[in-house]
């Protein structure tokens, strides 16, 4: 009974092999395309996507496109975007692939993703986009870049807890970001579902170049926080002088 059982299993396995499908094939096939776009090996992966009797699939060259980013192979993600790979596609946690290039400051694929239309406004499962990625990074030219690239990028976007670009700006110190984010119209006074807004985060953080970016800017000086913060009361529990100093001659209570 048991080698019955024993050469069932084995013919089983037989015919499974011998039934495996044409996509499977062509999967174990265009792996090697993944793994040349991941290594950076340009010759290959123009010869893999000239050799193949059909085209590689959609999802073999979008997963070669995520990996090229990823690793930074600025020629192959030209090379893969110009085969038809999706300037769209998401890697894990849905980010796309410009919110890969946005948050490791790789400027040229960014360009070329851009061109490829990529959506500058996708979000993450989170609510992050490209912008915030930039500007959470202090990645100046990046920034720049997204806000100048005339595809109408929502600056004002917002994530799942209600965090903007120019929160993320704020909360790191960086007053060049900061700048460029409210020459492109960012809400100076948008307030996370917890109430905290730029100015706090600045005042926190000790950034008083920020903080003073912020307030020629029209930001609300006394707004509260849900748990009854405001910028003043941050700036005084962790000591920073200058802010403090900052805040009381801009009128804060």
């Amino acid at each position: 009974m048991l080698w019955s059982r024993i050469n069932l299993y084995a013919l089983s396995v037989l015919i499974g092999l011998l039934h495996l499908s044409n996509y499977a094939l062509a999967n174990l096939e265009n792996s090697d395309l993944v793994n040349a776009a991941t290594r950076g090996n340009l010759s290959q992966v123009k010869t893999l996507l000239s050799m193949s009797e059909k085209n590689h699939e959609a999802r073999d060259k979008d997963m070669a496109l995520v990996s090229a980013v990823q690793n930074g192979h600025e020629n192959i993600v030209e090379l893969l975007l110009a085969s038809g790979a999706d300037a769209n596609v998401k890697a894990k946690n849905d980010r796309t692939v410009l919110m890969l290039a946005a948050q490791d400051n790789r400027i040229g694929i960014a360009q070329a993703l851009l061109a490829a239309n990529a959506d500058i406004n996708a979000v993450a499962d989170d609510g992050m986009t490209a912008l915030m990625f930039a500007s959470q990074r202090n990645h100046i030219e990046m920034v720049r870049l997204l806000l100048e690239t005339g595809n109408d990028v929502n600056v004002n976007a917002v994530t799942n807890e209600g965090i903007t670009a120019l929160m993320l700006a704020s909360q790191i110190g960086s007053q060049i970001v900061t700048q460029h984010l409210l020459q492109a119209n960012a809400n100076v006074n948008s307030q996370a579902k917890n109430g905290a807004n730029a100015l706090m985060l600045a005042a926190q953080h000790g950034y008083r170049g920020v903080t003073m970016t912020l307030l020629a800017m029209g930001a609300e000086i006394d707004t509260k926080a849900e748990n009854g913060a405001t910028a003043l009361l941050l700036a005084k529990k962790y000591e920073h002088k200058g802010v403090i100093e900052l805040l009381q001659k801009a009128g804060a209570k």
